[in-house]
């Protein structure tokens, strides 16, 4: 394992909400003077330049193939995941921070480390002794005792975020364009135990582990955020220029200490140096860290236990007096005092674009944390709130703001849960049916997940999830342990390319004009967000609120379908999932009859409603408490009602409210709607009695669909291979060497280091090729007589072992052509036949024949599948690489054909 996390899982309740909110101190420091420090809020680059081959291992591998595989991006190319260089380089500045305390664990560089990286609760007690454990599976430099339990103090967010580290943009290009030189990132290296009462290798431990190679150079971003401002919906507050120096020290001075990374770094594995290019000249720094005295770190005031159940207790009876009150006498929610809402909505389109795997919502089952498929509203309202302000944030507390769950975009439209009567067929893979409008009784289906659109014919889209594993390394143990940290744990993200589509939707009036283009932008989201998980690129477009369904006044049986999880609460007050509730709350909020809805009963073998229960966590995160387990009706849930007089009278059957109907899908229906829960859709659909079709569809209309044999494997490659096409491509010179295709649109010209990368890639590329051409011509018998000429096995076994005396001197042409001349002289008694002289003479004097030996001709050199290369001076490198390995190739292929010859031999 090399991903690996400074803290092991919080519990499931510990969702994606902001971190812990803290109370800056605000007795302002005497001021400092040094060298200018980094910015706040910026992305700043760094750079890891490996020395040596490196290993980021997953702890996995292919049975019967490879013990330990490297870990791999999206493109399927080596990196280091964020929480690898985050443990590493807070290691390093630990070992800053201890000599810069004179060996000291209550200094203030130590409290700075702390700051800077964050607290560990599950690991120590005292924050001035808590440790860095986030390193991979081998382990890390240094080491301390075992901690003391967890204290109860509320956890410290890092000021410091770290991206992973990945192969540059043009790199990527290029090897995304030639998949041949990709082959070569990596190489599978032996290993063998040693018995050290023996001194030989353990039998039976033989052991293969795939390796990056040498001369990688990766970049990565981090930031100085900034410390938590009171609040838990503002941003982070801004450091000021002290703390900002002394982050900037530590951080600089402990790159200079990262000396290792990845797996098997004690044993040569992973040297690399770790630079930071915007700072350019470090020597003022260590001047500045001679003689500085830091101040004290912002501190973080956390209340004590008492207090914070005293205020939980007054919250807790304030809310249920408010509660009780609004149910016995219910009042219109007040409205911020500066703004009064109109009739209608303003609704904004999120269009939300992953660019790192994101982790939210789900639940935690053992030491797994599965995320959800889509973005919950409670995930994406922290941020809406923070861009639109306190207008925003009153339209909340009024009940006027709505913000949706981000769903993936099924046919240019926001997806929807597929409806529980949709059901896969069991005996016919791939036929849908839909069971409300299909007679299942003599088929088997089973459940089917994903999101549909709105339209006919069925489109269904499951979003891809990808799954990670870290852990967090005892500093004593040097491993993974469930006593330190909680050892290994495994993500699962979601890491679809397809955009997701998310809804703002706000009362008229109480935001000003043109507040959704400030939703556009860069957003981090869910858990983790620190470092490997949750960035996003979000673009907003306003779009008009739909209009009333006219046609609803003539509705005589409706089906509800809830698009999200739905809490309504019973008599007492407490989330209940009865169905019954459901109907209540549809009749009160669409103003009819109390006995005006009727659930319509499964007939004919069609299925009218089918219900599943969900159950909502989340975690108060100004309180550091999490709040109670709602259970409620999961999304996809479908209910159908029959319009009655409900008397037996036979009055006259009530009609629905175009507007009412309108304004319950866009505002939902149920509790904490604001967070995107009790969305529905309601459709139109004949009944006994006639009536109308209105409405979506996919439930309206749909009953019976064959999905192509493929679906459920486009589903899985569709997002690689969208992203792999998505930009046009971008030419790149490669010191004129050679041009690639790049899907990004701020690819730069490559650098001198990924220059001699690639190149070094390209040769080690062809240097395995040779190796596989010249076992395939040594395993074919007319291979051998094409490489030695007819007659071959007339030659003794000992002249043909003279060939290995000349093979090291084939640079000297002369000198070979008369060390073969002389083997393989007629005149002498043991002559060679003529066929195998002249074939041998040609083979090692010749620069050409071994190439067409290894039937390796043409103008370039092969790519994956045995192609040629028809890139630009593909042939001019083509050419290089011949004259490059020529003697190589030589050496590769004659002592390979010697050894099948000798074994041929001997088989006979």
């Amino acid at each position: 394992m090399t991903a690996h996390e400074t803290t092991p899982p919080a519990p499931a309740a510990a969702q994606e909400q902001p971190a812990v909110s803290s109370s800056i101190s605000t007795q302002p420091p005497p001021q400092m003077s040094g060298p200018a420090p980094l910015p706040t809020g910026t992305p700043l680059s760094y750079r890891l330049v490996f020395t040596s081959d490196w290993h980021p291992g997953t702890g996995t591998g292919r049975p019967g193939d490879v013990d330990h595989l490297v870990n791999r991006d999206a493109d399927d190319l080596p990196y280091l995941p964020a929480k690898t260089v985050t443990g590493v380089w807070r290691d390093a500045c630990e070992i800053v921070a201890r000599a810069l305390d004179g060996s000291s664990d209550t200094g203030p560089w130590q409290g700075w480390v702390r700051f800077a990286f964050g607290s560990q609760p599950a690991l120590s007690g005292s924050p001035t002794t808590t440790r860095g454990t986030g390193r991979d599976a081998a382990g890390a430099a240094g080491g301390k005792a075992p901690s003391p339990p967890a204290s109860t103090a509320p956890p410290v967010a890092a000021a410091v975020s770290i991206r992973a580290a990945r192969y540059c943009d043009g790199v990527r290009a290029v090897l995304a364009r030639d998949s041949f030189v990709r082959e070569a990132v990596t190489f599978v290296k032996p290993g063998v135990r040693v018995d050290p009462h023996t001194g030989r290798a353990t039998p039976g431990m033989l052991r293969f582990s795939e390796q990056a190679r040498v001369g990688s150079v990766l970049h990565g971003t981090f930031e100085i955020t900034g410390a938590a401002s009171p609040g838990g919906l503002a941003s982070a507050a801004p450091l000021d220029e002290d703390a900002r120096r002394c982050v900037t020290a530590l951080l600089l001075a402990g790159s200079r200490l990262v000396e290792q990374i990845g797996g098997k770094r004690r044993r040569g594995n992973g040297r690399c140096t770790l630079e930071l290019p915007s700072i350019i000249d470090p020597t003022p720094w260590w001047d500045w860290l001679e003689t500085a005295s830091p101040p004290p770190p912002p501190a973080v005031d956390a209340a004590p236990p008492a207090v914070t159940s005293a205020v939980t207790s007054a919250v807790t009876s304030a809310v249920t007096s408010a509660v009780t009150s609004a149910v016995t006498s219910p009042v219109t929610p007040t409205p911020w005092p500066h703004a009064t809402p109109v009739p209608g909505w303003e609704i904004a389109r999120l269009s939300i674009t992953l660019d790192d795997p994101l982790l939210a919502g789900g639940r935690q089952l053992g030491n797994q944390v599965m995320g959800r498929d889509h973005i919950p509203g409670s995930t994406l309202l922290p941020g809406v709130l923070r861009r639109l302000g306190p207008a925003g944030q009153a339209a909340l507390l009024a009940g006027h703001l709505v913000v949706t769950d981000a769903t993936v975009d099924v046919a240019g439209e926001r997806g929807l849960p597929v409806p529980r009567t949709f059901g896969a067929v069991k005996t016919e893979p791939g036929r849908i049916i839909n069971r409300a409008n299909t007679d299942a009784r003599t088929l088997e289906t089973r459940k089917i997940d994903g999101y549909v659109a709105t339209t006919r014919p069925l489109r269904r889209v499951r979003p891809t999830l990808s799954v990670h594993t870290h852990n967090s390394v005892s500093d004593t143990m040097q491993r993974p342990t469930t006593d330190e940290g909680g050892g290994v744990y495994t993500y699962r993200a979601l890491a679809t390319k397809r955009p997701l589509v998310a809804e703002i939707r706000v009362r008229a009036g109480l935001l000003p004009a043109g507040w959704a283009e400030d939703l556009s932008g860069s957003w981090v989201l869910g858990r983790s967000r620190k470092d490997d998980y949750g960035r996003a690129t979000v673009s907003a477009t306003p779009v008009s609120p739909p209009a009333p369904r006219a046609r609803l006044v003539d509705a005589r049986r409706i089906v509800v379908w809830l698009v999200s999880d739905m809490i309504l609460l019973d008599e007492r007050l407490r989330a209940s999932s009865d169905p019954a509730l459901l109907r209540e709350a549809l009749t009160r909020e669409l103003r009819l009859p109390a006995t005006a809805l009727k659930q319509v009963g499964s007939a004919d073998g069609r299925r009218s409603h089918t219900f599943a229960v969900t159950r909502t966590e989340s975690w108060h995160t100004r309180w550091c408490r999490p709040r109670p387990t709602l259970l409620g009706l999961a999304a996809g849930s479908i209910v159908s009602y029959d319009l009655t007089a409900g008397d037996g009278s036979g009055g006259t059957t009530p009609r629905l409210d175009p507007t009412l109907v309108a304004e319950l899908e866009t505002g939902g229906l149920g509790e904490r709607r604001g967070e995107g829960l009790g969305q529905l859709c309601i459709a139109a659909v004949p009944g006994p009695s006639g009536g109308v079709e209105d409405g979506p569809e996919v439930i309206t209309r749909f009953a019976d669909t064959q999905e192509p044999a493929e679906k459920a494997l486009a589903a899985r490659t569709e997002p690689r291979e969208a992203a792999a096409g998505a930009a046009p491509s971008t030419t790149i010179p490669v010191g004129g060497a050679g041009t690639a295709d790049t899907r990004a649109t701020n690819t730069d010209i490559l650098s001198a280091d990924d220059i001699a990368l690639i190149a070094a890639l390209r040769t080690e590329a062809w240097r395995a090729e040779i190796a596989r051409r010249a076992v395939t011509v040594a395993t074919d018998p007319d291979g051998l007589r094409r490489v030695f000429g007819d007659g071959v096995d007339k030659v003794p076994p000992s002249q043909l072992a003279q060939l290995r005396d000349i093979l090291p001197r084939l640079a000297d042409r002369a000198a070979t052509e008369s060390l073969v001349d002389k083997l393989v002289d007629p005149s002498r008694r043991r002559s060679w036949p003529d066929g195998v002289g002249r074939q041998l003479k040609a083979l090692l004097t010749r620069p050409g024949q071994v190439w067409e030996a290894l039937g390796w001709v043409g103008p370039a050199g092969p790519t994956a599948g045995g192609q040629t290369h028809e890139a630009p001076h593909a042939a001019t490198i083509a050419a290089n690489l011949r004259t490059e390995l020529w003697q190589e190739a030589v050496q590769t292929l004659v002592l390979t054909c010697l050894t099948a010859h000798r074994r041929n031999r001997e088989a006979q």
